[in-house]
This record gives C-alpha cells, sequence and structure tokens, in this order.
C-alpha cells in the first residue's frame, strides 16, 4: 500500500517571509518530510569589500547625474525623480547590468535614508546565492533594491521608479514606524 504524505514546502513571499503550500506525494521510495531541509538562509553584516563596491557604485551613479542631469545624488526623494530621468532619456542600455544594479543602491540608500531606524543593508545568503538587502532591524524581512530596476528593465518594462519605492515601502508597512492614532507610515523625508 502506498502512503501519501502532505508535505510542507517553503514558498517565498515578496517580503521573505516563508509560506507553506501543501502538496500530496506519493511517499514509496521518496524522501519524507523530515529528510527535505528548508531553505538556508544567513543574514550577516556588510564587510568592508560590499561596503566599497556600494560606496563605488553609488559614485558612478553621482557621475551619471552630475554629467547628464546636472545634479548629485541627495539621498533624498529628488533621487528617485533622477533616476526616473535616467529610465526617460534613456541614458543606461538596458544591457548594461552593473550600472542598472549601481541605481538599485541609490533607491535603496533613499529607503534607508527615509527610515534610518527601521532598514539596514545586510548581507542576504540563501540557496540562490549573496546579496545585497535592505532588511529591518533583528528580522529576516528584506528588500532587494539592488536588482528591483535591472529586473523590470531585464524583462522589457520600462520602471516607474517612484511606485516602485512606494510598493516595497508598503510591503514592509507592518515592519516600520507608524504615526499614532493609525496615521500610517512615519516617513523621515519630507513629502
Amino acid at each position: 500500500m502506498k502512503a501519501i504524505l502532505l508535505l510542507c514546502v517553503p514558498v517565498l513571499l515578496a517580503n521573505m517571509n516563508i509560506a507553506c503550500a501543501q502538496t500530496v506525494l506519493n511517499t514509496e521510495g521518496k524522501k519524507t518530510a523530515s529528510d527535505i531541509a528548508p531553505p538556508k538562509r544567513q543574514i550577516e553584516e556588510l564587510d568592508w569589500i560590499d561596503k566599497k563596491h556600494m560606496d563605488e557604485a553609488e559614485q558612478k551613479i553621482n557621475a551619471l547625474f552630475q554629467a547628464k542631469l546636472g545634479t548629485g545624488i541627495r539621498h533624498d526623494l529628488t533621487d528617485l525623480n533622477s533616476l526616473q530621468r535616467i529610465f526617460d532619456s534613456k541614458l543606461v542600455k538596458t544591457d548594461d547590468y552593473k550600472t542598472l544594479q549601481a541605481m538599485g543602491i541609490v533607491l535603496g540608500n533613499v529607503m534607508q535614508a527615509d527610515f534610518p531606524n527601521a532598514l539596514e543593508w545586510k548581507v542576504y545568503s540563501d540557496d540562490l546565492g549573496r546579496s545585497r538587502a535592505l532588511c529591518v532591524k533583528n528580522t529576516a524581512n528584506c528588500l532587494f533594491p539592488v536588482t528591483m530596476l535591472e529586473r523590470r528593465v531585464e524583462a522589457g518594462i520600462h520602471p516607474d521608479v517612484k511606485k516602485i519605492y512606494s510598493d516595497a515601502i508598503l510591503s514592509m508597512e507592518k515592519h516600520l514606524p507608524q504615526l499614532p492614532y493609525g496615521g500610517g507610515i512615519m516617513y523621515r523625508l519630507p513629502r
């Protein structure tokens, strides 16, 4: 007689929480739930190489902003407008992944400037590899702004930088500081 087992299969959600989807498996001659390990993930501090890489990436985008837009990086919401102008003017090739990822670092730096007491850059490692992520302090809830813009461009989508920013922040809403009396998210940067 064949045994049937309901197995909890980890499914990665947008905010990096793990949910379980149930699947029916024929367990005869196959691994059981206790044989299948959950995906390994590790969140660590940035090392000096990561910090240096991110600083150089930001300097590259700052030089691009200055040369093409006449403004530099400000670490505020005006950087979102500058990023959008770069896309709208088609100043970066769709296959220039390094520059697109550098633009993602600038996007992440604006997020961190908006929530300096809640978000911090970390190294997120799992079975798929190693990434720089913007994580809610003392949790495994992370955003991946480095690739937010690049992945959309790679898929042929013209990025709406402000919408990407807003959607990312809203996905982390329950982890961000709130205004009293149900007033919503408490942003630091002026709107």
